[in-house]
């Protein structure tokens, strides 16, 4: 629930964020512009660890390792600047593989 209390906020503020220059407002400061982007940056890693930890799959007996590893691979594809489509495919091929080595093993 607070996760979905975090998304309303920052949402709300990003909302207002946008409307203040269409409503005649001056420049919003640089501070502030940087505030903002940090908050929207702090909501998705708290909805993706959230996620990842929260992960259940009955069918994988250790389904939140195999999430982890699998986010991790991502973010380093992300992190040399990939394509979306890469990470999401790095993410996904390194989950696939994962459990069913996993579910092959066990």
């Amino acid at each position: 629930m607070t996760t979905v209390v975090a998304l309303l906020l920052v949402g709300a503020g990003s909302l207002a964020y946008r409307m203040v220059p269409l409503l005649g407002a001056a420049r919003v400061p640089e501070a502030g512009s940087r505030v903002a982007g940090w908050a929207g940056v702090s909501v998705l890693a708290a909805v993706t660890v959230r996620g990842v930890l929260h992960h259940h799959d009955r069918t994988i007996p250790c389904a939140v390792p195999v999430a982890v590893v699998a986010l991790a691979v991502a973010l380093v594809a992300a992190a040399r600047g990939r394509g979306i489509l890469v990470v999401l495919g790095a993410g996904a091929g390194t989950y696939l593989a994962l459990s069913t080595v996993i579910g092959a093993v066990t």
